[in-house]
């Protein structure tokens, strides 16, 4: 039960963190788009009067000006500009403070004192200790200390290794995990997941250390073959169906033999999905 409640607590701080982070990601970027639209808005403010059923736009350009130049119906842009010159102006205003307290969120829970107390114990008392939250350091240890089979090669095949001295079944893949390992993120040479009671060993089991997600990382090397292609599309429709969604929890790159992938693409989906 201890168990069940510490994994339930550790996946609601990992999903609140989560939802702030896009939360604040939005307010960024929403600020840098308003903040450049501000710039290019025409100068003064809007007055709106009510005339019969509709109303009337009137502009100002000087703060003595109570009534402003009325804005005609073939002018109707500059009224619909100033609208949002002022939504834009109080828009930015509030986003950039609910940001600051979002970030101060963040920040604050990096690595929370909680979380610190059973890294900080004797580690005698650490054997006896179930805790309800593991530090970040402990987290990745666990994560990276599971041991599993490898995959199996067949005498004859090709030989890569990554810098980290484990051996991987094309070029490609070694760029793979020695940018993963560049850039710290942990990861798992074809660890083995059971869908529809079938054992499927993605190229890359990766872990993103900061909300503790998990991302298979399929790489797809002869997309020029037709059977590959079609063995393979049948291969990500039975991620799917398993819950391992392209863009949320899945990341696939693809090469053919004259397009061979880019270490641009890399490092994107690293910078996107894993840091």
């Amino acid at each position: 039960m201890r168990q069940i409640r510490r994994n339930l607590n550790e996946e609601w701080v990992k999903d609140l963190r989560t939802i702030v982070e896009q939360r604040a990601q939005l307010l960024r970027n929403e600020i840098k788009v308003r903040t450049k639209a501000l710039a290019k808005a025409p100068e003064g403010w809007l007055r709106v009067r009510k005339y019969g059923k509709g109303y009337q736009y009137f502009h100002i350009t000087e703060s003595k000006d109570t009534c402003g130049t009325y804005i005609k119906s073939n002018n109707q842009k500059l009224a619909v500009a100033l609208s949002q010159k002022a939504y834009d102006k109080k828009f930015v205003a509030e986003a950039q403070k609910e940001l600051g307290i979002l970030d101060e969120y963040l920040r604050r829970t990096e690595s929370t004192a909680i979380e610190k107390i059973y890294d900080d114990m004797h580690p005698g008392k650490r054997l006896l200790i179930n805790p309800v939250f593991e530090d970040r350091d402990t987290f990745v240890r666990n994560w990276e200390g599971v041991v599993y089979p490898p995959g199996y090669f067949a005498e004859g095949d090709a030989e890569h290794y990554t810098a980290k001295n484990e051996r991987v079944r094309s070029k490609t893949e070694v760029n793979i995990a020695n940018m993963l390992n560049l850039y710290g993120i942990p990861y798992r040479y074809e660890f083995p997941l059971v869908m529809d009671s079938i054992e499927f060993r993605p190229d890359f089991l990766c872990l993103n250390v900061r909300t503790r997600k998990e991302y298979v990382w399929e790489h797809f090397g002869m997309m020029e073959l037709e059977d590959y292609a079609r063995k393979n599309v049948d291969k990500i429709s039975r991620y799917m169906l398993n819950g391992y969604i392209p863009g949320e929890n899945f990341i696939m790159t693809f090469e053919t033999t004259k397009k061979p992938l880019n270490s641009e693409v890399i490092k994107a989906m690293i910078e996107n999905y894993l840091i």
